[in-house]
């Protein structure tokens, strides 16, 4: 209804402009490159108004920056919200071969199979000779069990003859993971034979282990020492083979151990080859020697299983004060990094066993049980054959404080990408309603991210505004008003966004104080109509009366004092000003509603009758003028009548 009254000249100071940040410093994390040059390219249209480009150029930013997140969220385990990142990343989805890979990759990462073959076969179509995306392929259809499939696509891609080391690697890896060892062996050597380097081997020794090809990974490993005795991570392996190899039999603790030690003669502080020596040493029953190894190794690196290890370590020499401390900090570390339920199993059990120890019955006692919940829970998943670990991610070797730094640069990333979006669309062609109707939901993308980003709130606020979502606009404008209390453009908005949801009391209160209220006298009719709805008789007939009838619409001025009048027991005047806007309004249900009212109060329930009968007809649907024509025919008598609006009434009200 105001909307036909206020001067809405918003679009000046929605956002005050688009923000345009400087370029990212290098950081030398290749992760980040593409969102880096995404919102460089992006800017740079901007500045030189290239509006279609500089939206493009966003879109392909939020699609970079949302693959990105998608990894950094699942490695620390926040399932739910690497899923919504990956909602994004599907929403921003550039058609071509290089963008459908990536997202088919993180949908490999996230347990999506079916969905990485649906974006790997599109990629396939539009390149033929795209042997990554082929690869990729295979890796999908052997995920959901077509490997007659996968074997096809994967012999297509070697086929092609790629001549990069790093493909001929990975078509080897799959070869190997679908059980063609002897072409799988073929490639690998064909790897070799390009990077003849020790560290190669160890690469490839690392993946036999991996697909439980102990033998070959043994030959590759020692090959690479025979190279190099200096390699690294080639004893580490060694000592990894021995453990998971089953038939390295007794002497798979000692082999392991003395491997392990070879590799921390190389590197003493190796968080990771001090924590698998020290879990060896502990299964080896030798808890002192195991306990210098794993303290170093949660020195090193906050790791869960690191403290895990040395707490259990820390109880095995009978130590249950330190291994407490050390569990409860395990846990907190697990949330934080997503550890498996098997894993949060094992440290609840040795928390309640350390704390049984010092005397904590009940919370011993409420720790073991979280370890047998967690046991049943692990023995009623599916069991089953050893499955191909999801496509690797070139983050999972970056320290956890590394990964949140690059997740505080890639979400300021994507709240600048998301507003300027907003910008973009609430400056564009369509109807305005739904221009802002696309606006605020970029926005509120940005919001959510970072909720003090400059004038995010404001711009949220008043996109919704536009597109008339007036109890959705509450909230942004009332934040933004909130960091800034003069600026009377946002607590106009507020205003009437707060009349438009019935809210008279927050309306009034912020019209009551405009300091350019007496000079427009669209918000003084506003301040008006909040008076008369909050039964503020006198003060809304002192406004109301000051306002120019021919600067607003007559009918509803006349309409809101003839209110203002009534609330005051004025009558005579309260009648002849509803009369009036009446006559200006003809069959507007408030008037003849507000008409009705003012003849019951003065006993004419003939006349009262007539107006309320056609409010009713107008409005049928409204339970107060079904109540009030209820009453009417009361009091002249017609009981049935009178019975059949309040059961009406009382029958809307129910649905309510």
């Amino acid at each position: 209804m105001l909307s036909l009254f206020l001067r809405l000249l918003v679009l000046g100071f929605l956002c005050g402009g688009i923000v345009v940040a400087p370029a990212h410093p290098q950081t030398g994390v290749d992760a980040l490159a593409a969102v880096d040059r995404a919102m460089v390219a992006a800017e740079s249209s901007l500045r030189k108004k290239e509006f279609e480009a500089a939206e493009a150029l966003y879109r392909e930013a939020v699609f970079e920056a949302s693959l990105l997140l998608i990894e950094l969220e699942r490695l620390e385990g926040r399932r739910v919200e690497a899923e919504r990142a990956l909602g994004n990343a599907s929403t921003f989805l550039i058609e071509s071969p290089p963008a459908l890979r990536a997202l088919a990759t993180v949908n490999l990462q996230m347990g999506e199979a079916g969905k990485a073959v649906d974006l790997l076969t599109a990629a396939v179509e539009m390149d033929p000779r795209d042997v990554e995306s082929r690869r990729l392929l295979a890796k999908a259809l052997a995920a959901v069990g077509e490997g007659g499939r996968a074997l096809q696509r994967l012999d297509e891609a070697a086929a092609a003859g790629p001549h990069d080391p790093e493909q001929v690697y990975l078509l080897a890896t799959e070869y190997l993971w679908l059980k063609r060892v002897d072409v799988a062996e073929r490639l690998f050597a064909q790897v070799f034979e390009a990077r003849p380097i020790p560290q190669t081997r160890v690469l490839v020794g690392r993946t036999y282990r991996d697909a439980g090809e102990y033998e070959r990974a043994r030959s590759e490993l020692r090959a690479a020492l025979a190279q190099d005795p200096t390699v690294r991570r080639a004893h580490y392996y060694l000592g990894m083979v021995a453990l998971a190899d089953p038939g390295t039999g007794p002497a798979r603790l000692d082999e392991a151990i003395a491997q392990f030690r070879e590799e921390l003669k190389l590197a003493p502080e190796d968080p990771l080859a001090n924590d698998q020596l020290g879990a060896a040493l502990l299964d080896a029953d030798r808890a002192a020697e195991a306990l210098p190894a794993l303290e170093t190794a949660v020195r090193s690196e906050p790791r869960s299983l690191y403290a895990y290890h040395l707490g259990r370590c820390q109880n095995a020499l009978d130590r249950p004060a330190e291994a407490a401390n050390t569990l409860k900090h395990a846990l907190e570390l697990a949330d934080a990094q997503g550890l498996g339920v098997h894993d949060r199993e094992k440290i609840h059990y040795q928390l309640g066993l350390a704390l049984r120890k010092v005397g904590a019955e009940p919370e011993a006692t409420a720790q073991l049980a979280e370890a047998r919940r967690l046991a049943g829970a692990a023995a009623s998943r599916p069991g089953g054959a050893m499955v191909r670990a999801s496509e690797p991610s070139p983050l999972s070797g970056l320290p956890p404080p590394l990964r949140e730094e690059m997740k505080r640069r890639v979400d300021a990333g994507l709240a600048q990408a998301y507003f300027n979006l907003g910008v973009l669309q609430a400056h564009g062609q369509s109807a305005a309603q739904e221009r802002f109707a696309r606006a605020a939901a970029f926005f509120e993308r940005a919001a959510e991210i970072d909720p003090a980003f400059p004038k995010v709130q404001s711009s949220l606020g008043v996109a919704y505004f536009n597109a008339r979502r007036f109890d959705e606009a509450t909230a942004p404008l009332a934040r933004a008003l909130e960091a800034a209390p003069d600026d009377a453009g946002i607590r106009r908005l507020l205003a009437i966004s707060w009349l438009n949801t019935a809210s008279w009391d927050e309306a009034a209160a912020l019209l009551r104080d405009d300091p350019g209220r007496a000079s427009d006298p669209s918000l003084q009719f506003a301040y008006g109509l909040a008076l008369v709805r909050t039964s503020q008789g006198a003060e809304a007939e002192r406004v109301l009366g000051a306002v120019p009838a021919q600067k607003v619409d007559s009918g509803e001025l006349s309409l809101l004092l003839g209110q203002a009048y009534a609330l005051q027991g004025k009558h005579g005047p309260a009648l002849e000003s509803l009369e009036r806007a009446l006559r200006l309004k003809d069959g507007n249900a408030e008037v003849h509603l507000a008409l009705g009212q003012v003849h019951s109060q003065v006993g004419r329930w003939r006349e009262a009758t007539e107006h309320l009968e056609a409010a009713a007809r107008l409005r049928p649907e409204d339970a107060l003028v079904l109540d009030q024509l209820g009453r009417a025919y009361q009091e002249l008598g017609r009981s049935d009548l009178a019975r059949e609006q309040f059961e009406a009434s009382r029958r809307l009200k129910a649905r309510q």
